[in-house]
């Protein structure tokens, strides 16, 4: 499997997992470099909370990593070889706990892998959203993307942003993504793309 068609591949299985929905992408991370959130109660497999039956299916891993100042984690489904990997990163902004999911390019997909590990997004990019975690339960809300167009259209985003044929791209820096995301920490609007889960035991 070539990266052309590992990308394809990725993207035809990520709109199934994601049902449609669409958290936007950025360039740039909400991290910092000393940044060092690490709380043990996301180690796990988790299981989304769903009246659709795929959905149950799917399964959402975190694992530690080397340096433990971010995640391994892969996504999958129940019964379907290989998964998506990238790095997550807890990010904490003032009293409210953020999340940034940075494609894994250190993971590669082969034609001879019966269970390759396909990266995701194909070109490093940042999926942002906020995280409530307890001891089983963990809610993810991602900054939506429709919210996004739509305030484009209104002239109203304060971000920066590139316009692309297939939507809009975060193009602002890592300190006015940390105001933005804090400023709308409880905008259940702009982050719109909820996610529920249970630990799997």
């Amino acid at each position: 499997m070539n990266f052309r068609l590992a990308g394809i591949t990725a993207t035809l299985v990520l709109a199934v997992l994601l049902n449609g929905c669409a958290p936007i992408d950025s360039i740039f991370p909400l991290y910092k470099s000393d940044d060092a959130v690490f709380d043990d109660r996301l180690l796990g497999s988790w299981q989304r909370v769903s009246t659709n039956s795929d959905d149950k299916d799917q399964r959402w891993i975190f694992t530690k990593s080397g340096q433990e100042r971010f995640y391994d984690f892969k996504w999958g489904a129940v019964g379907m070889k290989g998964a998506f990997a990238a790095e997550a990163r807890l990010v904490q902004l003032g009293d409210n706990l953020f999340i940034d999911f940075e494609g894994d390019d250190g993971a590669v997909a082969t034609a001879d892998q019966t269970d390759s590990i396909v990266p995701f997004p194909i070109i490093s990019t940042h999926m942002l959203g906020r995280v409530w975690l307890d001891k089983d339960t963990l809610q993810i809300h991602f900054l939506s993307d429709d919210w996004v167009k739509e305030q484009v259209k209104a002239g109203a985003l304060s971000l920066a942003h590139l316009d692309t044929n297939r939507g809009q791209i975060l193009t602002a820096q890592t300190e006015d993504l940390r105001k933005f995301m804090q400023a709308h920490a409880d905008d259940d609007k702009a982050l719109s793309e909820e996610f529920k889960f249970t630990r799997v035991r």
